[in-house]
């Protein structure tokens, strides 16, 4: 390790996803910033597991464990200095989240802390503005596998903090269950997330915005299918005219855009379904996409302190 520098690793387990990032930070100067040296990333579709008890089945915990067990070789080559671990909306809503914990703690090797709906759009946000550099005000949206985050403020200064119920796994469940894609479908699950952000459409239409930013798979994925198809910009009506072709194609498996990952395709319309309610009641038209998240979040705090 060379010296005046420190190692930092943040992971983040997502809804969906689970994501390592390791780091290497100077401590030298004022303004410290981090070095990028790796990512991981495993599709751990933990909410996916979710049963009428709203507990997480044996198959999904397996699959957390054996991703941890796999981030926990990496954490040992990287030997890092300091290691943040965070579980946000599937572990936080889960009933045998007590359970649950130990197993995964015991894989990584490492503590885990189930953060909050408002603490997990805090370091999104923060994560977002690292990544972004934006000035002005920022909407940022973060669609994850069971819950959407979406903050409004300035760069170090979110003013509207909001975690709702609602991801593109259980929206997917929940709307497309059986692979079934219907226009009526997608308007029940438009409306379902426009009923969530209405009791605060007021409060971000006060802290205002100057950019929309999506962070999370969902909207990498539609900045994939754009660029595939030559759409510049990124719109709500472009999205529903998306939406439109998803109908046509009538099953899930069936959707077939150039650009659109396999691994993306069982969860599309949930994530889509959400957008779309959250950009229709809150009157954005035009938005675009971050690389920062959560992760990015984390490791900005583990800089700063």
């Amino acid at each position: 390790m060379k010296p005046g520098y420190k190692r930092l690793a943040a992971i983040d387990m997502g809804s969906n996803s689970f994501h390592l990032l390791l780091a290497e930070v100077s401590m030298r100067g004022f303004y410290p910033k981090p070095r990028i040296v790796a990512r991981y990333k495993h599709k751990v579709r933990l909410a996916d597991g979710f049963n009428q008890q709203f507990e997480l089945d044996h198959d999904s915990v397996q699959r957390g464990v054996e991703c941890l067990h796999s981030f926990a070789d990496q954490l040992l080559r990287f030997n890092p200095d300091v290691v943040c671990a965070v579980a946000t909306a599937a572990l936080r809503k889960a009933k045998n989240q007590t359970q649950i914990l130990p197993q995964l703690e015991q894989a990584l090797g490492h503590p885990i802390s189930v953060i909050s709906g408002e603490r997990e759009a805090e370091l999104i946000f923060s994560g977002v503005c690292a990544a972004a550099e934006q000035k002005g005000n920022i909407l940022v949206i973060d669609i994850g596998g069971a819950s959407t985050e979406v903050i409004a403020g300035r760069p170090l200064s979110p003013r509207v903090l909001n975690s709702f119920d609602m991801g593109c796994v259980v929206f997917q469940n929940h709307h497309f269950a059986d692979g079934q894609i219907t226009r009526q479908r997608f308007e029940h699950a438009v409306n379902q997330a426009r009923q969530q952000v209405s009791s605060y459409t007021s409060a971000y239409q006060a802290a205002g915005w100057d950019h929309v930013l999506g962070a999370s798979g969902t909207f990498r994925a539609l900045a994939e299918i754009a660029m595939a198809e030559g759409q510049t910009n990124l719109t709500r009506d472009w999205l529903a005219q998306l939406i439109e072709r998803c109908v046509q194609t009538q099953q899930v498996e069936r959707l077939n855009f150039v650009g659109l990952r396999d691994d993306r395709k069982a969860i599309l319309c949930g994530g889509i379904a959400i957008l779309m309610g959250v950009l229709s009641e809150l009157g954005i038209d035009v938005f675009g996409v971050t690389n920062g998240a959560l992760r990015e979040g984390l490791l900005a705090e583990m800089v700063a302190t």
